[in-house]
């Protein structure tokens, strides 16, 4: 049930479709006469993507995520390494195209390759079914299986959970899957914007010693002044679904505070 309203709440957070609710919005209030109501819901739906195409005003809240974790440098052996569904493309046109697809957090496989040929005692685990409400096609074990084939990568060490669709299964179906011993150090990869929800879970479920390894940053270290549409979109997507995510899971006891 939670992942089903977790699905049907990211529609409403996505920016594309805030002018539109605002609309609809006014088009009630005006059945209402609530006329002032409803001009400022129509103002709203005009000004909203202006302000979301504006950096770095949409990009700052996201930057904020990122910066939250720096990047480390391992120095010390690590018993394994986690990384983070999320970087597969479709499985449904991998699967018809039969090539497996990345997508934008793809940066999240190849540092964790990196890392495994850093690190080659650790052992690696690929955490993620499909975050999709209906599945199709390959699913993300099955594809990351296929890419690291075509890389030449060997699965030596490298195991697959196979059952998450979110953040909080991630953690709890990892924990089961690597049965960490008192002491032992893990590297977690995920996007930089991901991290702080990421942790938050990892440690409500009950993980330690985990060292917190962003990657697929999207923000630079200062944004100039700039107007772009999708830019600004991306942005305003990516951190609406981490702020509320974070809320969400700390509601829910799905993370140990809201910030880790």
């Amino acid at each position: 049930m939670f992942f089903i309203l977790s699905k049907t709440l990211a529609i409403l957070l996505e920016p594309l479709a805030h002018p539109y609710i605002l609309l609809v919005l006014a088009g009630l209030l005006r059945l209402l006469r609530r006329r002032r109501m409803m001009r400022a819901c129509i103002g709203l739906a005009v000004i909203l993507p202006l302000l979301y195409a504006t950096l770095p005003l949409s990009t700052a809240p996201l930057r904020i995520l990122e910066d939250s974790y720096e990047v480390p440098k391992i120095t010390q052996q690590v018993d394994g390494i986690i990384v983070l569904g999320g970087h597969t493309g479709g499985g449904w046109v991998s699967e018809t195209r039969a090539q497996p697809q990345q997508n934008a957090a793809a940066d999240r496989m190849t540092k964790a390759i990196m890392l495994h040929r850093q690190q080659p005692q650790a052992m690696l685990i690929f955490s993620g079914f499909s975050g999709m409400l209906v599945p199709r096609g390959w699913n993300e074990a099955e594809v990351t299986r296929r890419l690291l084939a075509e890389l030449g990568v060997s699965e030596s060490g490298v195991l697959f959970e196979v059952t998450s669709r979110n953040t909080w299964e991630n953690a709890v179906n990892s924990l089961t899957v690597a049965v960490p011993q008192p002491g032992s150090r893990w590297i977690l990869v995920t996007s930089a914007s991901h991290m702080p929800r990421a942790v938050a879970a990892f440690n409500a479920a009950g993980w330690e010693g985990l060292i917190p390894y962003p990657t697929d940053f999207r923000t630079a270290t200062t944004d100039p002044p700039l107007f772009s549409f999708q830019t600004g979109t991306d942005a305003v997507r990516g951190w609406l679904h981490e702020y509320v995510g974070i809320f969400v899971y700390w509601l829910t006891g799905r993370a140990s505070s809201p910030f880790g």
